[in-house]
């Protein structure tokens, strides 16, 4: 593993983009700030419900913040969809989110043209393609257009700023701080701060002994992770790093929260010991958690050790859930692209999603023609 350790090496394999993707991840936020403040649009109407459509890493992960960051007071129903087929609530009294970085994503567009018809309000999150063109031609659509030259997985500090803005503003969700001269009543500039020190601490050039990520990844390599988080807020952070372990590594990992798992996947870990050997259990924590749940991660550890199942813990510090939450996703970021030099592969390549989009749309195209063809009665 002195790999890592070979700064010339490291670099050699990881592409000079997702280099500058890591590096500006603490930037990501204000420049998200400073699209909306631009853009001056309000709803004139109370809606019921909200239906985000999205898919992938940076959607889901911007969700399952929206729903763990204590300042964010949720009023009305919030629901992620990441299918064409809507929900049969959904009608004009809906807000709906739609969310592709390319705009171009086929089940968003389908989804989309389906609310359309039922005429929801929607405001679209994308940089260009067809959903952009949809929000210019369309009255019940908001065009909520941003630049930036980073892979869509990466672009989670803009989707999360851009989701809670619009779900504020529509009244959907209510911002309780005592920052309230901040935007969403963070403090951006700590935040940016914060991550800013900590993308330091984990770039290449420093060394494994003192980087977190480069010594979770070690740990991580050859096998499969399973990363468990104690709440909320730190689940958050390990389905992000689930997914980037899928993406930018091409390592097959598993997540899942305490206390749902002890109800359930607790009993798996009586499976056979050679297939034990297979997993790494990462347990991503809360330095602020409540007694209970701390018990719980200690308890869950005495019986990995008593089945001899390796296993290690991250603790997310900070002064508010912000810093904790995103300073744990850029940790993620880099354990992903670390993994990846380990495993010997390009963490910006995207071949087998490319392939199972080309193919999904081309089948989706044929039984949309062919539906076309039926005749009417």
């Amino acid at each position: 593993m002195d790999l890592l350790d070979n700064e010339k090496k490291v670099l050699e394999r990881i592409p000079e983009k997702m280099l500058k993707i890591l590096y500006e991840f603490p930037g990501q936020f204000r420049k998200a700030e400073k699209i909306v403040s631009r853009l001056n649009f309000t709803f004139n109407k109370k809606f019921k419900n909200v239906l985000i459509i999205g898919v992938g890493s940076s959607t889901n992960t911007a969700y399952r913040l929206i729903n763990s960051i204590d300042i964010d007071k949720v009023n009305i129903p919030v629901f992620i969809c990441s299918r064409p087929t809507i929900p049969s609530w959904v009608n004009e009294d809906t807000l709906v989110v739609a969310v592709t970085h390319s705009g171009d994503s086929i089940e968003i567009i389908e989804a989309v043209e389906k609310v359309l018809e039922l005429n929801a309000n929607v405001v679209a999150i994308t940089t260009g393609g067809r959903l952009k063109e949809k929000a210019i031609s369309h009255s019940n659509m908001i065009l909520l257009e941003y630049e930036a030259d980073i892979i869509s997985r990466m672009a989670v500090g803009y989707i999360y700023v851009f989701i809670t803005s619009i779900l504020n503003k529509s009244g959907a969700i209510e911002i309780c701080s005592d920052r309230e001269e901040c935007f969403l009543g963070i403090d951006w500039s700590e935040v940016e701060s914060a991550l800013s020190i900590l993308s330091k601490e984990l770039s290449p050039d420093i060394k494994i002994s003192n980087n977190i990520a480069k010594r979770t990844a070690i740990n991580l390599f050859g096998n499969v992770p399973v990363i468990y988080g104690s709440n909320m807020l730190t689940g958050a952070v390990a389905y992000r790093l689930k997914t980037l372990i899928c993406l930018n590594s091409n390592n097959l990992a598993h997540f899942n929260t305490i206390p749902e798992l002890d109800h359930d996947e607790i009993a798996a870990w009586g499976m056979k010991h050679e297939l034990r050997n297979r997993f790494f259990v990462l347990f991503i924590t809360d330095k602020d958690s409540k007694e209970e749940t701390s018990k719980r991660v200690e308890i869950l550890k005495g019986i990995l050790m008593e089945k001899r199942i390796s296993f290690e813990e991250i603790i997310l510090e900070g002064p508010n859930d912000a810093v904790k939450v995103f300073s744990g996703i850029l940790l993620a970021d880099w354990i992903s692209v670390y993994m990846a030099v380990l495993n010997g592969v390009d963490p910006t390549s995207s071949k087998l999603l490319d392939l199972m989009k080309a193919r999904f749309e081309r089948v989706s195209t044929y039984y949309k023609n062919e539906k076309e063809k039926e005749p009417v009665n």
